[in-house]
Order: C-alpha cells, then sequence, then structure tokens
C-alpha cells in the first residue's frame, strides 16, 4: 500500500471504512438560512459562484461530474491535467468550478462564457470535501478530518486546483465581513458532520444578496423582440409560477437563449396552475436558469429579478 500522507491519515481514523468504488455520489447540499450560525462547532467557507463538481480519480484517469451526474470531463481538460497529479489511486472528491474575477471572486457570467468558448485556461477548481480515498469510504469521517486528508492530498499540487479555506469563529461576524467585500455569501458546516447526500442543516448557506435557480416555462415576446422570461419553481410535483424576468440579458444572450427554447416550444402552459399570459410563447421546463432577487411578493413572485445565466450542469 502507498504510504502517502493522505492515506496515512485515512488509516488511522475508525470512522474510515475500507470499502469498493461507490461511483457518483449524491452531493450534499446546504439548506439556505437567513442568518449565518454564531455558536461554536462550525467551519465557515466562502460561497462560490461556478458549478459544483464531483471529481474521480481512478487507474483509468479523471472524471468531472456535475452535481446531477453528468460527465463533463471533455469540457475542463486543464483541470483533468492538473487533477492526474493527485497524490491518490482513487479518490472522489467535492469542490466547485470558478472563473475568479481580478479581485479573486468568481463571477458566474465569465465561466458561462469560458466555457461557450470551449476555453478551460481561467478555470480554478476549489475542492472543500472528499468521500472517498484509496479503498477507504469517508462518509462517516468527521468534517474536519476529511479535511485534514483533503489538505494532505492538495499540498503542493498544480495551482489550478486549490483547497478551499476555512475560518473557525462567529459566523455572523464572518458573513457580515464577507458581504462588505461584495462576497456572494458564506456556507457553514458543522464541524463534526459526516457526508450527507442531499439537503440538511449540518451544512447551511447563507447569502448576500437572494438568488435562486428556475425552471423557463415561457419566452415573452413585445412587438416581435425578446421582451424576457417566465419563469417557475418546482414544489414537490407542482409547477409554480414565479415572475417574469426582463434585465440582465445582453442582445447575444437573448439570441442564444431564444434559439435554444423555440425547440422545446409546447402547446400549453407547463405550470401546475393556469395563469393569463395570452402573448407567451411556452415551452416544456427543461431548462435551468439562475436569478438574483431582492424579495418575493406575498404570491410567492420575484421583486426586482436579474438574469444571471444558465444552469447547464442542472439540465433536465
Amino acid at each position: 500500500m502507498t504510504n502517502w500522507p493522505a492515506l496515512h491519515i485515512a488509516t488511522e481514523l475508525p470512522q474510515a471504512a475500507p470499502a469498493p468504488w461507490p461511483g457518483f455520489i449524491e452531493p450534499a447540499l446546504a439548506t439556505l438560512e437567513v442568518r449565518a450560525p454564531s455558536s461554536k462547532g462550525w467551519l465557515h467557507e466562502v460561497k462560490f459562484d461556478g458549478y459544483r463538481i464531483q471529481m474521480h480519480i481512478q487507474e483509468t484517469g479523471v472524471r468531472l461530474l456535475t452535481r446531477r451526474g453528468h460527465d463533463w470531463t471533455d469540457r475542463f481538460h486543464s483541470l483533468v491535467v492538473a487533477g492526474a497529479t493527485i497524490k491518490a489511486h482513487s479518490a472522489i472528491l467535492d469542490g466547485e468550478v470558478i472563473v475568479p474575477t481580478a479581485e479573486g471572486r468568481s463571477d458566474f457570467a465569465a465561466l458561462e462564457a469560458e466555457l461557450g468558448a470551449k476555453r478551460s485556461d481561467r478555470l480554478l477548481l476549489y475542492l472543500f470535501d472528499v468521500m472517498y480515498v484509496d479503498g477507504f469510504d469517508l462518509r462517516h469521517v468527521a468534517l474536519f478530518d476529511r479535511r485534514r486528508i483533503l489538505a494532505a492530498l492538495l499540498d503542493g499540487l498544480d495551482e489550478r486546483i486549490r483547497c478551499s479555506e476555512f475560518i473557525e469563529g462567529d459566523g455572523r461576524t464572518i458573513f457580515k465581513n464577507a458581504c462588505d467585500l461584495g462576497i456572494e455569501g458564506i456556507v457553514s458546516k458543522r464541524r463534526d458532520s459526516r457526508y450527507q447526500s442531499g439537503r440538511t442543516t449540518a451544512w447551511m448557506k447563507a447569502t448576500c444578496r437572494k438568488r435562486d435557480t428556475f425552471r423557463v416555462a415561457g419566452i415573452a415576446f413585445k412587438a416581435g423582440k425578446f421582451d424576457g422570461l417566465y419563469l417557475a419553481r418546482p414544489s414537490g410535483k407542482q409547477l409554480l409560477y414565479a415572475g417574469k424576468v426582463e434585465r440582465g440579458f445582453d442582445d447575444q444572450t437573448a439570441r442564444t437563449l431564444v434559439s435554444e427554447l423555440i425547440p422545446l416550444k409546447a402547446g400549453k402552459s407547463p405550470l401546475s396552475t393556469p395563469i393569463r399570459k395570452p402573448k407567451a410563447t411556452w415551452v416544456k421546463p427543461a431548462v435551468s436558469v439562475d436569478v438574483e432577487y431582492r424579495a418575493l411578493t406575498g404570491d410567492g413572485l420575484l421583486r426586482h429579478p436579474s438574469f444571471k445565466g444558465v444552469r447547464r450542469d442542472l439540465d433536465v
């Protein structure tokens, strides 16, 4: 057995269980909260504005999978090359791909442009968790120990793959400082938590601006020109109307969206509750978009929404 530092740490942890390769693991998701936790026992990280990615390392090579398990390896060539230098025979790592701004923050629009142009030279992968390494399932290991293993895996690695830094302290103060710096928000994680797939309160996020992902239910046209998107929010088995977004589109983005959505044209509204939009061009709700907004109305509609980008990693 190779005596690499990360594997050495794993073998000393009783919660690390020998196990066969598990394949894709449904990612852990953070619950949105108004305030960050201020009590002890939490690790706080910057909330990145990018694509959630799961890195798989095996002897056959490196693969990069989206949050839904789609294989996007071909889109991230530079990160695949960098990932091949990680000192492990096999590993499953959790992180986020971003394009950094000049100030070092993440820029979702720039990430979309980079992928649309089929480039990967500006991409960075910030890793924040490890679920499997060299025959050991780490999902029942405490987060703080998983972070020790992750740091050992990434020590001295290519700078295109980085270990997300965390801060211990008063989450509310950390959150305020993050907002003052223009960062999207923070994610707070229980120091002793295991890795749980799905959305739990072991991970919590607080955002400086309200932002969410919605399905496109229709296109709006005015005098024959693009005039925004009708949005929908899944709620159980229902698809509820969330409002219309008209801001945040440039001409090229509008043309691209229309060309992608027109082939999805539907004969009737996909919404569970009919609404009166006689000029709407309804579409199958197969495209997801990120939208930033100030608040919700009493009817659950978005106030002052602004389009931020298409979530291609969440394609239905």
